[in-house]
């Protein structure tokens, strides 16, 4: 059933059925710290300075924010544990769509692509946009009725940037991973100099918060880790998958997780009691309590290019899945052609954008998240469980193992089940458009896959016009 294929870089493990030759589109240039800065940039993004807030104003403890972080945080690892196994075994450019084609077939697979074509990928971009805008209207103190309009902007010119191609987006996630961190480390280091010890945030002896409060916690806390999954996508382009997933994507996880903690007990400690806690760009308000209005707006200054990485990792992930549609034929190869200098695909790219800015001129942003979130979560977990359909390869030094198997591919489809049901309950309309979306693409792919067999052929590797 699986085959050794010689590589330049890695013996690859991957199955024989219905695989088109690799062509050189991709080249293997993502190492381990790469990787880990992809994922950091893509993650630590505009959730965990939305969340935090509204996070302790309806928990009301430090205990009950650190514990939601602390089990949101350990299901996303387990998670990370299945992808970086998935992705040892089949390091090919599409991430979940390869891994829900090895297990599922052909026609589950389509209709993921569909949902990341016409949901996920343009929600997330719209959403991140729209956070981006926000803080850009703090930093220029405008008004906040130009977010969408901002919002368009950023997402123009950071897709811009990403059709340069992907030594540009390379340079800006990794400037904006230490952005991130360097914004959060002030923050904190702030906090706790300038803090009373004996404020502490909030008492910790207080009763369990209401449902409504610790759904909506939960909701958020997951939307704050959003994007870890994505260095699948890139698994064509990764250096010695074997060496360089596991560390990547659970040392990621892990490292987000601390980081999430510090700064949601720092703003706790900085911000009790105060009216404007709730105030959506929230660093500009901690940064202004804390050293002055000017250097509120500088921190809020840092988010915009914070934030601005994640946006440049979710324009730089989608098109690899167009990519793998195209090999197997469901998805015109005239629109995903890469560049094989500058390794980017601006035509898909294009179609990304104009979806995204779409929905920012049509929904709010807790709206949008409505929209994607739900549908993206339940495929992200049909692609862990391909875990328990495919049948594991024996031991072999190209291919990591997830420990304690089958046990991470089921704490993380409970997490799973858990947010789609609250997504249900709390945000039912925008689930259900999203859901309808995402259905019509089961009809469309009777047509589409069958079409695609009878014309398999390789993406060329041509320049774009």
């Amino acid at each position: 059933m699986y085959y050794l294929a010689s590589t330049p870089r890695l013996s690859r493990l991957t199955r024989t059925k219905r695989h088109l030759p690799m062509n050189g589109a991709l080249l293997r240039r993502f190492g381990v710290w790469a990787a880990l800065a992809m994922i950091i940039a893509e993650v630590i993004g505009v959730g965990i300075f939305l969340t935090p807030a509204e996070m302790s104003r309806t928990l009301g403890s430090t205990s009950w924010v650190l514990g939601v972080w602390a089990l949101v945080g350990l299901l996303s690892a387990a998670g990370a544990l299945c992808y970086a196994e998935l992705g040892t075994r089949f390091p090919e450019a599409g991430g979940a769509y390869v891994y829900l084609r090895e297990a599922f077939g052909e026609r589950c697979a389509f209709v993921y692509g569909w949902m990341s074509l016409l949901v996920m990928d343009p929600g997330l971009t719209a959403a991140l946009g729209v956070g981006l805008a926000t803080y850009v209207l703090a930093v220029l103190g405008a008004s906040a009725s130009l977010v969408r309009v901002v919002a368009i902007g950023c997402i123009l010119l950071l897709a811009t940037i990403s059709t340069l191609g992907i030594e540009s987006s390379a340079r800006v996630l990794r400037l904006t991973a230490l952005a991130k961190l360097a914004t959060i480390g002030v923050l904190i280091v702030a906090v706790l100099l300038r803090s009373d010890p004996g404020d502490a945030a909030v008492s910790t002896a207080v009763p369990v918060p209401p449902f409504p409060a610790l759904a909506g916690a939960l909701m958020g806390a997951f939307f704050a880790f959003g994007g870890w999954w994505d260095l699948g996508k890139m698994g064509e382009e990764i250096l010695e998958p074997r060496r360089t997933l596991p560390p990547a994507l659970v040392g990621g996880v892990i490292v987000v997780t601390a980081v999430y903690a510090g700064l949601s007990v720092a703003f706790m400690r900085a911000m009790q009691g105060q009216a404007h806690a709730t105030n959506e760009a929230f660093v500009a308000a901690l940064g202004a309590s804390l050293f002055g209005d000017a250097a509120g707006r500088l921190l809020a200054a840092a988010v915009v290019v914070a934030v601005a990485g994640s946006l440049t990792a979710v324009l730089l992930g989608a098109p690899r899945v167009y990519l793998a549609m195209a090999r197997s034929g469901v998805f015109p190869a005239s629109l995903v052609r890469f560049d094989p200098k500058r390794q980017s695909a601006p035509r898909a790219t294009l179609i990304q954008v104009a979806l995204a800015c779409v929905l920012v001129t049509l929904g709010t942003f807790e709206q949008i998240l409505g929209y994607f979130i739900p549908a993206a979560v339940f495929f992200l977990g049909l692609s862990a469980a391909a875990m328990l359909v495919i049948p594991r390869p024996p031991d072999h030094p190209a291919v990591f193992r997830a420990p304690w198997h089958p046990l991470p591919v089921i704490v993380f489809l409970l997490l799973v089940v858990v947010m789609i049901a609250l997504f249900a309950v709390g945000r039912p309309v925008q689930t259900l458009i999203g859901a309808i979306v995402v259905s019509l693409g089961i009809p469309v792919s009777w047509v589409v896959v069958k079409r695609g067999r009878s014309k398999e052929s390789p993406v060329r590797n041509e320049p774009t016009a």
